[in-house]
């Protein structure tokens, strides 16, 4: 198989197999938030999975169809800043298998006791998850585990994409999405089902502007590993895009803004005050665009808000902006 081609029909395959694991979310119209951006602005609520963010979705593709495929360990090896070591030690749980999750300097420690919470083992390695992944590859490797990539796997891509499954079916149509993009999985899976089910579509990217690993890719037509800094939105903390997340995604995104620590507050703070939907900031940064990029009148927009793990250190920020 060439690996850096989607299939549809893969996707829906995904979309059969996780349905045990992963529920089809809701997207819901936000009126309030809708004249505030003068807009018809919806909300993909990826947020209320069980293990509290999309990750589920890639994490169980991957292992099911690898047990499909004749792996057979005991083990299951990732290398996560937290949703998607969070969705990797539930699903081993769920499996009766053992998780072991290698996390960087970056992950918070509510992400990490949640990891905890579930069985699964931390070992701490790297300043970013791309550091951490180096020594989770060897690790895996030495004791036949399964190691699951965080975004830069077929399997993985697959499905996230069944977000954009489901957005075919829920809103007839969709002018603009609003997508958070840290190794850019999610922005991958979707972009490709949407571009091959609604070509119309703008399918826009929300990065942090101190880890503008796509959007700098993107300009200078290569990967590039950036700097990295250590943004609120931590779940969007990854210097390096995926290999094969750029193949995917280089010809299907519109746009890939970068946005600052204060817009990500001030936008996940705006979605409690207006909705009373409060979600880490990773998610809210999708909304953050809206803040400084007038759309069309009248637009649908959807933005797609990730997850609810924020940490307490993450809602006082939050609750004390007052900008």
């Amino acid at each position: 198989m060439n690996e850096s081609i989607l299939k549809l029909e893969d996707i829906f395959k995904a979309k059969k197999r996780i349905s045990e694991l992963a529920i089809e979310t809701p997207l819901i119209k936000s009126n309030i938030l809708s004249q505030l951006f003068d807009i018809n602005l919806y909300l993909k609520c990826e947020f209320i999975q069980e293990v509290g963010s999309f990750k589920i979705r890639g994490a169980s593709n991957k292992a099911l169809y690898e047990i499909e495929n004749g792996f057979e360990g005991d083990l299951l090896v990732t290398a996560s800043s937290g949703n998607h070591g969070i969705a990797v030690a539930y699903l081993a749980k769920k499996l009766n298998k053992k998780a072991v999750i290698f996390a960087p300097k970056v992950a918070t420690p509510y992400k990490l006791s949640l990891i905890q919470s579930y069985g699964g083992e931390i070992i701490y390695k790297g300043e970013y998850s791309d550091q951490a992944a180096i020594f989770a590859k060897e690790y895996a490797k030495e004791r036949n585990g399964l190691f699951i990539h965080a975004f830069d796997d077929l399997r993985i891509i697959e499905g996230q994409a069944t977000i954009g499954l489901e957005l075919i079916e829920q809103l007839k149509n969709i002018d603009y999405l609003l997508i958070p993009v840290g190794g850019g999985g999610l922005i991958a899976g979707i972009s490709f089902v949407i571009k091959e089910m609604s070509k119309k579509t703008k399918i826009i990217g929300i990065q942090p502007e101190g880890n503008p690993s796509l959007y700098s890719a993107l300009k200078a037509g290569e990967i590039i590993t950036t700097k990295g800094t250590n943004t609120v939105a931590e779940g969007l903390a990854v210097r390096r895009i995926g290999d094969l997340v750029f193949k995917i995604v280089k010809d299907k995104i519109d746009e890939v803004a970068l946005v600052s620590d204060e817009e990500i507050i001030k936008a996940t703070k705006l979605l409690f005050e207006k909705e009373r939907i409060l979600v880490e900031p990773s998610a809210g940064a999708a909304i953050s665009y809206l803040l400084n990029h007038k759309l069309e009148k009248g637009s649908n927009v959807v933005a797609i808000l990730t997850g609810r793990n924020l940490s307490n250190e993450h809602i006082e920020k939050i609750f004390s902006y007052s900008g």
